[in-house]
């Protein structure tokens, strides 16, 4: 699988204040008593729509329709922003495109989550992109379904002192997301909070 974002530095404070990612049980065989097969049957329908993936960065986040995940990590006057999306609330499907018009869409959002016009930060830390990379597993071979959008985006801030506030349009590109988990680690200080449509934008 392409790079899942495991190269940003996220503190190992960051990380304890996430859940970590919990195993789905495997199918139950036919052979199984009738009472572990209701509990098997009870969990699967519990998580819905919830999947979780193995590798590190999901420690932070799970695969949620309509909810993404974002990590800001600030280290002196470099910036670093990671964001998970389940696929479905970025192109509104799930499976690997097939058609031209969604081979178009995922092109599309990808080109969008690598520019970095999904996010603003504050003008007065005049912050500047110094480089982004956007993938999905939609379009790794062996693709199952259940996959994810994944953006990295690297910026340099002159004055990272005055980094007090976060904009997020994200929303405004995919209309099937309904809010962004993000937790920061900013020079050392800590937090989170729930953006959404209706209330983009996150105070430090």
């Amino acid at each position: 699988m392409s790079f899942k974002l495991s190269s940003l530095l996220i503190p190992a404070l960051l990380v304890s204040t996430a859940s970590l990612a919990q195993a789905h049980p495997k199918h139950a065989p036919d052979t199984e008593p009738e009472q572990q097969q209701q509990h098997s049957h009870q969990h699967a329908h519990e998580h819905g729509d919830e999947h979780q993936h193995d590798d590190e960065f999901t420690q932070l986040g799970t695969h949620v329709h309509g909810a993404a995940t974002l990590t800001m990590v600030l280290e002196g006057n470099e910036l670093q922003l990671a964001l998970q999306s389940a696929a479905f609330n970025i192109v509104g499907f799930e499976q690997a495109p097939k058609t031209s018009e969604q081979k178009q869409e995922v092109a599309l959002a990808l080109d969008n989550l690598a520019q970095g016009n999904w996010f603003s930060v504050s003008s007065e830390a005049n912050c500047e992109i110094q480089g982004a990379d956007a993938n999905t597993d939609l379009t790794e071979p062996g693709y199952s379904g259940h996959g994810d959008f994944y953006a990295n985006v690297s910026l340099l801030c002159q004055s990272p002192a005055r980094l007090h506030q976060l904009d997020l349009s994200l929303f405004n590109l995919t209309p099937a997301l309904e809010k962004i988990d993000v937790q920061w680690v900013l020079n050392g200080q800590q937090g989170a909070a729930t953006a959404t449509l209706s209330n983009s934008r996150i105070q430090f």
